[in-house]
């Protein structure tokens, strides 16, 4: 909104163009986090912030929760830099109100131990609380509220009408139209899956943050191809004007993992936490929905989507037959477990969780490629 009140009072272009709006949002997120994560990580440590157990206050420990943090300097950025339409709105919804009932549960755990701390409650009980909110309330929640505001979206939001694209196939091929419920159903779902499954990455330090860059980056740039009517007609995509809004938003998201990625270079400062994974996951999810691409997120986002479905082959599984497929889920616990049986890494646990993230960062960086390649050209 600053931006697009320059532009209107010095009528100077480059304050109207989304590219200069997302370069600067993302560098003002950048250095914004810069100058405040190391006060909120000495606050945190100062304060015994976090969730582990046996923790000493004051310990060279990872603190929590990164995500409020992330919430104080992405929204207002986005908003000086967006100009607001039912894009910007819909996405910083899902983004502020997960991040919120994140945020609830990261307090949740620290507060659980501190009870722990004071006797007030057992370890067993401890360990039982220590996901903060019930499973169930969380669930509902992450349901209830994407399937509001996809009914919302669907109704306010012209160019959310059901129609998807199909991976390998132009619309001038096939350009599938869902009926109503169904589509409602798959954008709650794509949102779900998305918040639910980066919080599942988040498991170990900064295993969550690249993946989240690659798949904003994907967004970004198809939703600023996807603004222009003749590219979209060379490249056979979808027109989707007013799309481009969001790519603030996707600066300043990027320039605040960048500075979390900075805070966490081995050893780990600071965990993303619930407030953190759930929330930018529900507003990744989303913006997928804006660009139809909700089939891309198997390509893009494959990293939160082997989290996620390991996570549930696991529980079904152990439910139904009492068996497990995986050594432990999400499965990067199970490519942890199965390291530890070489030799070559036994002794170094460290060296195991810095092999897995550096390996999966990769693949999200080749995946975005890929499904660049897909979603723009073969057709």
């Amino acid at each position: 909104m600053f931006f697009e009140y320059l532009y209107q009072s010095t009528h100077v272009y480059l304050f109207y163009s989304r590219l200069f709006a997302t370069g600067m949002a993302t560098l003002i997120a950048f250095v914004a986090a810069m100058i405040a994560f190391q006060p909120y990580i000495n606050f945190l440590r100062k304060s015994n912030v976090t969730s582990e157990f046996g923790t000493a206050p004051g310990a060279n420990e990872p603190v929590m929760p990164a995500g409020i943090l992330f919430l104080l300097i992405i929204t207002p950025i986005a908003l000086l830099c967006s100009r607001m339409n039912s894009y910007v709105g819909s996405a910083l919804i899902i983004y502020v109100v997960f991040a919120i009932i994140g945020a609830i549960d990261d307090i949740a755990k620290v507060v659980n131990k501190k009870k722990l701390a004071a006797g007030l409650i057992t370890k067993q009980d401890y360990q039982y609380k220590a996901d903060g909110i019930s499973a169930r309330l969380r669930l509902a929640l992450y349901l209830i509220i994407p399937l509001v505001v996809a009914i919302l979206a669907y109704k306010y939001i012209p160019n959310i009408n059901g129609h998807i694209t199909i991976p390998f196939l132009s619309i001038h091929k096939i350009f599938p139209y869902l009926p109503f419920w169904i589509f409602i159903l798959l954008m709650t779902a794509v949102i779900a899956v998305m918040a639910n499954g980066v919080n599942f990455t988040d498991g170990f330090d900064t295993l969550a943050a690249v993946p989240l860059i690659t798949c904003a980056t994907f967004v970004g740039l198809i939703s600023y191809v996807s603004s222009n009517l003749h590219w979209c007609s060379y490249l056979l995509i979808p027109y989707i004007p007013g799309v481009e809004e969001v790519l603030p938003i996707i600066g300043a998201t990027s320039g605040v993992l960048l500075a979390f990625l900075w805070y966490n270079s081995p050893p780990s400062s600071i965990i993303m936490g619930d407030s953190g994974a759930v929330g930018l996951g529900g507003m990744i999810g989303i913006m997928f929905v804006f660009i139809k691409a909700e089939f891309y997120i198997p390509i893009v986002g494959i990293i939160f989507l082997m989290e996620f479905v390991s996570d549930i082959v696991q529980i079904g599984s152990f439910k139904l037959t009492k068996k497990r497929i995986f050594l432990m889920a999400p499965i990067h616990h199970h490519f942890q477990l199965k390291m530890k049986l070489n030799p070559r890494y036994a002794a170094n646990p460290f060296a195991i969780k810095s092999k897995i993230t550096w390996r999966f960062h990769i693949v999200s960086v080749v995946m975005l490629v890929v499904g660049l390649i897909i979603f723009l050209k073969v057709r």
